[in-house]
């Protein structure tokens, strides 16, 4: 210990001197360490190629006797012809009548949402399943196929050609006799809603919320094992897009996002991740870059915590699942229902050779092409760099307060409390702003729209917030007399071991929000000069939960309407509704299946940006 301290004299060590004099370099090293080993990993040399960790699933050793795909073909046409009688809803007599007459237990389900920013908008939905009971099983164990049915005035694309293969499929297995576990076939109606509402109501349990009366099943199988969402929207399809990313950034086991990509590939379908299929060389430059690209993509999307299929909504019941969603491409040669039936059979009959849950494999992972992936071994230590710049910027302000006694005595984490509970509850009154704005509007008859009013109440807010945090809060820690040194290291270490707990959940989460806070939370500190003070309150409102909110909104409005760039007006009036309309699904989202996005960003990251705001007027330097 004498190396690290000189009890003798209680002076530094000359050791701890060069270190706390060294250690902005040193941060700065380790912050552009990581992102630059972040990047590495999608180089071919940095990750590993897939395989199978459970041989129990013997991927393509069955043969396939599936040959009905000239009833799936009648089957599009005869949707087809139904649902024109219903643009704007779900024909569900037709589709339970098809689930009877192939000799299936055919039920439909009940329930009803009320939104939460309204209680007085009710709607109401109904789903249709059947249930294929295996010969040689206790209808102890099932396998899940479902489809979300999409009327023909739906602004996404249809999935007639999905509901099609199901019925074919389900007319294929019903001939069989080798099913050891009950097969579902389930149609949704309202997307994720009816999903949702179908999970809780065969689990029986709640996400929490009272937005959602999940009704009640007629009947039910055995314990689900695994899920495939088919999202197909016409017969001729040139790729299979395998959508894996769940609620709150939950990904599936490995071997079951494998065993799609081996089966679809092995019928000559040309899959993709993210619809960016591999680049043909990986090894060159322009392969690493496309990777790269590639796996920020599937960051970019999983951080959201947004599901994007109804698989998503599998993965909080410990079930593995996800989305076949089909795409043709022009000048591509498009395959037909007899190639798609037989890879989805052979997926099913692999999941029905299971002889336990999944449970070898990965469940933490990224990838960077389809047949790439990166382990949770790999990708946190450069996490562990990157979080361990700001551990060593802590570490450097405790040890240096010793240089000045004046300094020293100002140094009591514990008398941060009355801030952090000041700042925690502001969060709460974000967090509980939406329901009481709407209700205000109501109340007031305004006449404006959910959108505006949320917005527009949060800007209103943010900017009191500021307001407030700028003087209650900076005479707060004047009070105190808190060192502003002691209060930049107290929102360091805060910083860091949030982050350290969000990617346990959500790597992709974690990294995004590290990459940007990380230099920015280094410079809360007050400076002397009134320039790169201001400088410093503006770099700081760029990292505002709204700004945040809008930049990101920016980037994908870009991304979808690049040719709106050269109308000024029209571009960023489209982005500010995207904005608003990101703001209300952020809200709703947490309500319907319990995305804490929302949560966690009112009631973590805005008191710890609270406490910057705060650091930078703070009177004890």
């Amino acid at each position: 210990m004498g190396l690290l301290s000189n009890p003798s004299d209680k002076q530094l060590s000359p050791l701890l001197l060069k270190f706390v004099g060294k250690q902005k370099v040193l941060s700065s090293l380790f912050y552009i360490g990581s992102i630059v080993w972040f990047v590495c990993l999608a180089y071919r040399q940095f990750n590993a190629g897939t395989y199978f960790s459970e041989n129990a699933l013997l991927p393509g050793l069955v043969h396939s006797n599936f040959k009905e795909d000239f009833l799936a073909r009648q089957y599009v046409a005869a949707i087809k012809a139904e649902a024109e009688r219903y643009p704007n809803g779900m024909p569900h007599a037709f589709i339970a009548a098809q689930f009877k007459q192939l000799g299936l237990d055919t039920f439909t389900h009940n329930f009803s949402v009320k939104y939460p920013l309204d209680e007085n908008e009710v709607y109401s939905g109904k789903n249709v399943y059947g249930i294929l009971r295996a010969s040689r099983g206790a209808s102890t164990e099932c396998l899940v196929m479902s489809v979300p049915y999409r009327p023909p005035d739906s602004v996404l694309t249809g999935t007639n050609a999905g509901i099609a293969i199901m019925l074919s499929l389900a007319a294929s297995f019903r001939a069989a006799s080798y099913w050891a576990r009950d097969v579902i076939f389930v149609v949704t109606e309202h997307e994720q809603l009816g999903m949702e509402a179908w999970l809780e109501a065969y689990h029986y349990t709640s996400s929490g919320s009272n937005s959602i009366d999940f009704g009640q099943l007629d009947a039910r199988a055995g314990a689900i094992q695994a899920a495939i969402n088919l999202e197909i929207p016409y017969e001729k399809i040139s790729h299979i897009d395998v959508r894996m990313e769940g609620l709150n950034g939950q990904l599936p086991n490995l071997d079951l996002v494998n065993l799609v990509h081996r089966l679809f590939q092995q019928e000559r379908f040309t899959t993709t991740l993210k619809e960016r299929e591999d680049y043909p060389d990986p090894l060159s430059m322009e392969g690493w870059i496309y990777s790269a690209s590639s796996l920020l993509t599937l960051m970019a999307s999983q951080a959201t915590g947004v599901p994007t299929g109804n698989h998503g909504l599998f993965h909080r019941f410990g079930i593995e699942a996800l989305t076949v969603a089909g795409s043709y491409k022009r000048g591509w040669h498009g395959s037909n229902f007899l190639l798609m039936g037989r890879a989805i059979e052979g997926i099913m009959r692999s999941l029905n050779n299971l002889q336990e849950r999944f449970h070898q494999s990965f469940f933490f992972y990224l990838l960077p092409a389809t047949n790439r992936y990166v382990s949770i071994g790999v990708y946190m230590p450069p996490f562990g760099l990157m979080i361990g710049s700001m551990l060593l910027q802590a570490v450097a302000l405790y040890i240096s307060r010793k240089e000045n006694p004046n300094e020293k005595q100002n140094w009591n984490f514990l008398n941060l409390g009355s801030f952090v509970l000041y700042s925690t509850i502001c969060g709460l009154l974000f967090y509980s702003a939406p329901e009481k704005l709407t209700r205000f509007n109501r109340s007031m008859a305004l006449g404006l729209s959910t959108e505006d009013v949320v917005f527009g109440g949060f800007c209103m807010l943010s900017v009191i917030h500021c307001i407030l945090t700028s003087t209650v809060g900076v005479r707060m820690l004047s009070i105190q007399r808190l060192s502003a040194n002691c209060v930049q290291c107290a929102i360091l270490l805060l910083t860091s071991t949030l982050m350290y707990a969000v990617a346990m959940g959500n790597i992709s989460l974690a990294v995004l929000t590290c990459f940007i806070i990380s230099p920015v939370f280094s410079i809360a500190k007050p400076v002397s000069q009134r320039f790169l003070k201001y400088c410093r309150y503006a770099v700081l409102m760029l990292v505002h939960p709204l700004s945040l909110l809008f930049i990101a909104t920016l980037i994908d409005t870009y991304r979808v309407f690049p040719e709106e760039i050269n109308q000024p007006w029209k571009f960023f009036g489209k982005t500010h509704i995207a904005a608003q309309r990101a703001l209300i699904y952020a809200v709703v989202d947490g309500t319907f299946y319990g995305n804490w996005l929302f949560f966690a960003v009112s009631t973590l990251y805005l008191p710890l940006w609270s406490l910057a705001w705060a650091n930078l007027g703070n009177l004890s330097r």
